[in-house]
Parts: C-alpha cells; sequence; structure tokens
C-alpha cells in the first residue's frame, strides 16, 4: 500500500516540477518508510533519480538500478515528466523494493500502489519466458509481466493496484487501476500539465483547485458517490475502475485514451432452489473464500483482522486463524475492534459477539473505545482523507484503525463486499419479495419467521419494488432542482433504480458496480489515515464472478440473508453469531453524539460557513433553521444536518485551505 504521483508537463515545467517531493509528502500517510524520485526528457532519453528526507540509508547506499544519487531539486526545463513514490513497506522490506522501479534495461518505470496476490505464480510463467528478478517485490513482476504482455498483463493480476509505468523510449505513461477501485486513483488535465495521484491533496502544491458545485449540491440531496468521474473539485476526475489509460507525451501530451479491460456480467436470472445444488454451490463458496482469505496472509510484516462481532469478519478471522496454524506460523492472530462503554452508547457495543467468536477461536483481542471529546477531530480527519463528503461521522472507523495500528498491525483483513453481494442491506428485502410468489411457502415463512421485525418485512411486502424514502426536505430539492438537472443525479449513481429490480442478483449486480466503490473508498481512507493497509477477501474477483453467478435463492431463504453464508459456517462458529438476525457494522451512536457541546461546535461551523453562505447566496432561508435552531435541525433531519456540517469542514480544508494543509509540508 503505498501512495503514487506522475506528472506530464506541458509548461511552465520549473513551476510544475519543482515542487514533486512536496505533492508527494502530502501523502506521506499512504507510505511513511520510503520515498523516491524520477525526472526524464521529452527530448531525449536522459533521466535523473533522487531521493527524499525520508528515504532510508540503506537505499540511497544499495547499488540499483534506480538507487536515487541525490536529494530532489529540479535541474532544468529538459525535463518534462516526473513520477514519484511513497513506500508503506509490506512485501520484501530491503532496497530492493524502493521505487519508482526500473527494468534493467532502464527503459520502462513503475510507480505503484497496491498488492497483486497472485505475483508469486506470475513470476513462474515470467521465469519460464526467460526473464530474471533482482527482488522478491510484487512491483517487479508487475513491470516484467508489462514488458512480457502488454496492456494483456492486468487481466492476469487478482488483487488491488493503481499504477503508472512510464516507457522511457517510446515516451509514453501507461495507467492501470484494479477491477473494483479497491485503491484509489484520480487524474487532471490542466492547460499547463497531466497528472495521475493516489489522493487529490497533492495537487494542491501547484495549482488551486475550486469546488465542484454541481458534486455539492447533489451530496446534500443524495449523499456522497464514489460511482462516476466527477470529485468535489472543478477538473479533477475519478480514474474509472477496471480501466486502462494511455497518454503519448510526443503524440497527444493533451490526451488521454482509456481503454475498459474488465467488468462484472449481467447476473444469473435463476430463481430456483436445489438441496443438491447447495451442497456443490457450499463447497465452491468455501474453497473460493478460503484461498481469497489465504492469499491475503501473505505478507512480511504483522497481519491482523478488524472483527466488529457481525458475520464477515468473524468468517475472515475463521479462515485466518486457521490457515494460520495450518501453515505452522508462530504467534496468536490478533484481531481488532471498536466497542463501546458508555451507558448512552451502549446500543451500539457489539462487545458481547466479539467475545464469542474470541473465545471460541482463541484469539488475541485489541480493543478501543472513541472519547466523545475527539469525535469531531476524528471526523475532520476523515475528511481530509477522503476528499469526499460522507454521511454522519467517520470517527468509529478511523478509531478502529487507530487501535490497529498501536496493536502493531500493518496488514488488515476486512470484510467489506460481502453485504453487496449477498444481499446483507436491508434493501435487498424489496427485490427478495418482490421476485416471490405469494402462493408459495417460502413467502410467507419469510414474513413470520422472526429473522426480521414483522412491521419492517411488511412495510417491503405491501409497499413493493417502488418503496424508496426522502431524506432530504422539500426546501433543498425545490432550490437545487433549479441548479443541478435530473441526468447529473442519475450519472451519480447513489439512488438505486429500485423499480427496475426484480431479483436480489440484479440489485447485487448493481451494487458491486457502484455502492461497493463509495465502500471500499472509505475504508481505504480510514486505514491508509493510520498507515495500515486493508485487503478484503470478499472482493476477490474470482469470488465476485461465482457470487454474480450464483442464484440468488441461494442468497436470501426463507428470510435468512447470506444463507449460503450461514450455511457454509454452521457449526464452525458460535450459533450465536452464525444465525444472528439484527445488523450493525460499525454502527456510531449518533443521537448521543450529536448533543451538548458537540452540537453547539456543528451549528457554528454550518453557521460561520462563507461557503455555505455563498452556495445559498439568493436563498439563505435553507439555512436559517441550521443556524438557528440546531437541536431542531438535527431531530428533523440528521442525514441532512451532518452532510451540512461536511461540506463546511471541507471547505475550510480545500477551499479556503484554512487548515491541515499547511501542516503536510
Amino acid at each position: 500500500m503505498c501512495g503514487i504521483i506522475a506528472l506530464v508537463s506541458f509548461k511552465n515545467h520549473r513551476h510544475n516540477l519543482a515542487k514533486l517531493d512536496e505533492m508527494a509528502r502530502m501523502i506521506k500517510h499512504r507510505g511513511p518508510d520510503d520515498e523516491g524520485f524520477a525526472l526524464f526528457s521529452n527530448n531525449s532519453q536522459d533521466y535523473n533519480i533522487y531521493y527524499g528526507k525520508d528515504t532510508p540509508q540503506n537505499v540511497i547506499k544499495s547499488n540499483l538500478n534506480y538507487t536515487p544519487n541525490e536529494n530532489y531539486l529540479y535541474p532544468s526545463e529538459e525535463y518534462t515528466v516526473g513520477i514519484a513514490h511513497r513506500r508503506l513497506s509490506i512485501i520484501d522490506l530491503t532496497a530492493s523494493g524502493h521505487q519508482p522501479m526500473c527494468d534493467e534495461s532502464t527503459r520502462y518505470w513503475i510507480t505503484y500502489n497496491g498488492e497483486i496476490y497472485n505475483f508469486r505464480e506470475i513470476r513462474v510463467e515470467l521465469k519460464k519466458l526467460g526473464y530474471s528478478f533482482f527482488s522478491n517485490t510484487d512491483t517487479e513482476v508487475i513491470l516484467k509481466a508489462y514488458m512480457a504482455w502488454g496492456e494483456e498483463c492486468q487481466s492476469m493480476f487478482n488483487g488491488m493496484w493503481a499504477l503508472a509505468i512510464w516507457d522511457n523510449v517510446n515516451k509514453s505513461l501507461w495507467i492501470s487501476r484494479d477491477r473494483f477501485g479497491v485503491k484509489p486513483l484520480y487524474y487532471m488535465l490542466h492547460n499547463d500539465f497531466f497528472a495521475v495521484f493516489s489522493e487529490i491533496k497533492s495537487i494542491l502544491r501547484i495549482v488551486n483547485i475550486t469546488p465542484n458545485l454541481k458534486e455539492v449540491y447533489a451530496y446534500l440531496i443524495d449523499g456522497p458517490s464514489e460511482a462516476h468521474p466527477e470529485t468535489f473539485f472543478d477538473g479533477v476526475y475519478r480514474f474509472p475502475t477496471g480501466t486502462s489509460a494511455t497518454n503519448n507525451v510526443r503524440k497527444n501530451p493533451g490526451k488521454l485514451f482509456f481503454k475498459k479491460y474488465w467488468e462484472l456480467d449481467s447476473p444469473s436470472n435463476d430463481n430456483s432452489f436445489s438441496k443438491k445444488k447447495l451442497q456443490k454451490y457450499l463447497e465452491e463458496f468455501y474453497l473460493l473464500l478460503e484461498d481469497a482469505v489465504k492469499i491475503r496472509l501473505h505478507a512480511d510484516v504483522k497481519v491482523g483482522c478488524a472483527l466488529s462481532g457481525g458475520l464477515d469478519s468473524s468468517f475472515i478471522s475463521f479462515y485466518a486463524k486457521n490457515i494460520l496454524k495450518k501453515e505452522g506460523r508462530k504467534g496468536n492472530l490478533t484481531t481488532f475492534s471498536n466497542v463501546y462503554h458508555n451507558e448512552n452508547e451502549k446500543y451500539c457495543d457489539e462487545s458481547k459477539y466479539i467475545d464469542l467468536v474470541v473465545q471460541y477461536l482463541g484469539l488475541q483481542s485489541s480493543r478501543g473505545t472513541i472519547d466523545t471529546r475527539d469525535i469531531l477531530n476524528l471526523n475532520d480527519k476523515g475528511l481530509w482523507h477522503a476528499e469526499n463528503c460522507y454521511d454522519y461521522f467517520s470517527a468509529a472507523f478511523l478509531n478502529t484503525y487507530s487501535i490497529c495500528k498501536k496493536s502493531g498491525i500493518t496488514v488488515a483483513l476486512d470484510g467489506q463486499g460481502a453485504d453487496e453481494q449477498l444481499g446483507g442491506y436491508n434493501y435487498f428485502w424489496n427485490s427478495y419479495l418482490y421476485a416471490r410468489s405469494k402462493l408459495k411457502y417460502e413467502y410467507w415463512m419469510s414474513l413470520f419467521s422472526g429473522v426480521r421485525p414483522f412491521k419492517s418485512t411488511l412495510k417491503y411486502a405491501f409497499l413493493g419494488n417502488d418503496y424508496s424514502g426522502k431524506s432530504v426536505d422539500n426546501s433543498i430539492y425545490s432550490f437545487i432542482d433549479e441548479e443541478l438537472d435530473c441526468d447529473y443525479r442519475i450519472s451519480r449513481n447513489v439512488n438505486s433504480p429500485r423499480s427496475y429490480f426484480n431479483t436480489i442478483n440484479e440489485e447485487a449486480n448493481w451494487s458491486m458496480n457502484n455502492n461497493i466503490k463509495r465502500v471500499l473508498r472509505a475504508n481505504d481512507s480510514n486505514s491508509m489515515a493510520y498507515s495500515v493497509e486493508s485487503r478484503q477477501p470478499f472482493m476477490d474477483y474470482r469470488l465476485v464472478v461465482f457470487l454474480n453467478e450464483l442464484p440468488d435463492t441461494y442468497k436470501m431463504y426463507k428470510g435468512w440473508t447470506k444463507y449460503i453464508a450461514r450455511i457454509a459456517f454452521n457449526n464452525k462458529l458460535p450459533n450465536e453469531v452464525v444465525w444472528r438476525k439484527d445488523k450493525m457494522g460499525w454502527p456510531s451512536p449518533y443521537k448521543a453524539w450529536v448533543s451538548g457541546e458537540i452540537l453547539d461546535r456543528i451549528n457554528r461551523s454550518i453557521k460561520e460557513s462563507e461557503f455555505l453562505k455563498g452556495v445559498f447566496h439568493n436563498n439563505n432561508n435553507i439555512l436559517d433553521l441550521y443556524r438557528n435552531d440546531a437541536g431542531e435541525a438535527s431531530r428533523m433531519n440528521s442525514r441532512l444536518y451532518l452532510r451540512f456540517y461536511n461540506v463546511a469542514r471541507v471547505a475550510n480544508m480545500f477551499y479556503e485551505r484554512r487548515m491541515y494543509v499547511n501542516d503536510q509540508v
């Protein structure tokens, strides 16, 4: 897990490239262990490689083709292309893992963020083709896979990645992002330069970024999105998932040519249930998930598991414990959990289920609670790292990874992706009941089984597949309707078109193409805020393809969500966990938090925000409630209230640049 930057300058080269080291330092949290830089000329094959303040001495003293030989300093206008890297050392902790890395000929140079879990197998294939290796890194395997197979190499990778490879002969930059967007990547085509980067804050060192008001408006009424190109910043775009692109500096310096290399097929429309087929599917599911966990346990640093007490993290902890035991690895598996002890927060505490799993599997457990006095500071930290607004607070997620870091864990296994694929969220009940005949026993079994509260289930049964709820009051809608066209809102892929979903599989497929990107971005930003690499076994593309093709009746059956997973782990974990009816998932006690002094501080931020005043300059009455009666605003619509607050804080950080920015360099 690292941070990358690649920058191609069209003009004003010194201004654009002189601060490449400062740009990289803005994302130091992504790679605190090492840093490196390389500059290239567009007119010759000349290049210079540099170290920085955080480059270790063993790297500087090494004798590699890509060993940096001087501290970063932009030498002359001759150099128009720069690549930078911040390293979090995970695989091969020696100097050989330093980046930017080149091949033996020094023609190809790579800056890369992520992990390719099957790199050892690919390395074997490359050796058969005559390639040799000077390191034990997956970085070198990627580089030589590109040399051997060109762009086709990315289809061979099983992992998460965002990377750029510079061809110093053809003078072209090739960029690739993983299938689902586990690793963040953004780009900007400016009049003066083209750049790709792991986090948007990097370019604050060379250009002022202005607000994208369309996205701000859309966020306020529909919530956050990571499933479309637009960001909160004008001219800054998300690099599409499952896609690569080429920028030819000599022929078309101002153009980026995209090429989609992977997408999830349409899901299975089979809705039949067979006990015989269930056994076959169970075995395949179990083995696929087991291998997904196994290959994600490989690291040269300490690996642990997030354990919330829910199904998904418990399943992963089970696998991890047993795999480590089979492989004879020393030491006990450590789990880390966010818990609540205050009386007014206990309704969100999952300690009971965490205890059950820890005791049953014999795990080591690290736990921590959130100091309520620190909630808003944590929220600011989350917004700074997310570079996007989100609903509610990120305190619980950030505290979880803070506990992880304090436990000495650098690689964390997490359960993201299971709910989206296995029908774990409440909204899947729409499609579940819609697709089942009211004449069938299973339909009525689902209603009266007690898996879900009866009244809640009836809502989905009788309101049907068109059920949806408004989360924003009419005054906001009426104002934004005049400022934002409907097509833009639709393009953000936030509100699923549920009237078109007749099966769980259709909704799951949509979620895996859209909702999951928001979850993955949040998980990456929260974990990397503490320099922790998060790995998600449920996002293994082999498992994703399998579950996409699995008839949805094995995902929800007789009212039980995640049915195939529950059956697979029956008698392998405590029944209270496997057949748990309620679902929390990193819950936060907002009612307890948004009160008293915290409520006053939130209200002051909204009330004093110059940005919000400017946005609603002709409709200040919209803000009156939030300015004058914070308690009432929070009770009426806590989600919208916190969206206003988060926008005010993001504006403070990025648009007005009053906080954080100057503290990074």
